[in-house]
């Protein structure tokens, strides 16, 4: 058996010892990923290529992809289904994913830096020392409005409580005892001045949140480190450009393995309007990323 690491770069060793009990690997060097993947019945992969009808077609032997994600919206499923590649990936593993707090870490990170403008109150020059040009807003007291209460919303939602803040969200696969559930995303926006996009991608589903929904958060804050293919990016990339939210965070956007012309749109804006961008680090820590690939590695090996 044979096994490729396509993004090797940092790959936790402990996994690679793991693997290499089982077979053969091999690490990509970034040349002709074609010729690498051809002879492969197994590739860990990442984010960087979109792995469509097209690339995984050059896999004449692959039997399994692994993905240390829970979004697999970077994958062809169908092709895979169609063609008897089993795809391994962290979706449903509810327990495990309990202990990985990279993503609620760094949404909570996005939310104080929006409503404090830490995108421009990090000054690099002496005479931009001006207390009053960088006035913010507080989590206590402020209502935060989670779409999607999974482990990520969950978790997240624990942390604001903490600090004191009034909770509440949209699920219709949840209930909680604790905090209050809009029965609408509207709803949902019309009741809260900062709101979070914690929900999972489901190609069946698609978008979630509609034009009008995106027109409800002006003057409100917004935060997105879910998927961008759960609205129109082009819509709130129009709106960002006009100064409509009141504070914009986003990790995700759409087709991150393509031209990203509207994230250059973005940040054609960044340098007058409170806006932060980060390419997709939600979950990329030292300690989350060693931990996945391992937990992925032994789901592996229980299979072969």
């Amino acid at each position: 058996m044979k096994i490729g690491i396509i993004e090797s770069k940092d790959f936790s060793a402990i996994a690679l010892s793991e693997l290499s009990k089982i077979a053969e690997v091999q690490l990509w060097n970034g040349k002709d990923l074609d010729h690498f993947i051809a002879d492969k019945d197994c590739l860990f992969i990442r984010l960087s290529i979109e792995w469509n009808n097209a690339v995984l077609s050059k896999a004449k032997a692959l039997k399994y992809l692994c993905s240390p994600t829970t979004g697999l919206n970077h994958i062809d499923l169908n092709y895979c289904e169609s063609n008897e590649i089993q795809v391994i990936s962290l979706k449903g593993e509810t327990s495990f994913l309990n202990t990985i707090r990279a993503t609620p870490e760094h949404t909570l990170g996005l939310i104080i830096a929006l409503l404090r403008n830490y995108a421009h109150a990090f000054i690099q020059k002496a005479e931009d020392w001006n207390r009053d040009a960088f006035k913010g807003d507080e989590i206590y007291g402020n209502t935060i409005g989670i779409i999607g209460l999974g482990r990520v919303g969950a978790i997240l939602a624990d942390y604001l409580h903490q600090m004191g803040a009034f909770i509440r969200f949209y699920d219709p696969n949840v209930t909680h005892d604790i905090y209050p559930q809009s029965d609408s995303i509207q709803d949902l926006i019309d009741k809260s001045q900062i709101i979070v996009l914690c929900s999972s991608y489901d190609l069946a589903t698609g978008s979630i949140l509609s034009h009008e929904h995106l027109d409800a958060m002006q003057n409100k804050y917004f935060v997105n480190t879910a998927r961008a293919e759960l609205y129109d990016e082009t819509y709130l990339v129009q709106l960002a450009s006009k100064h409509h939210f009141k504070g914009l965070a986003i990790d995700v956007i759409q087709n991150e393995q393509g031209n990203r012309q509207h994230l250059q749109a973005l940040l054609d804006n960044i340098h007058n309007s409170n806006l932060i961008v980060t390419p997709h680090i939600a979950g990329a820590t030292h300690q989350s990323m060693p931990k996945t690939e391992l937990y992925i590695a032994q789901k592996l090996t229980q299979l072969i």
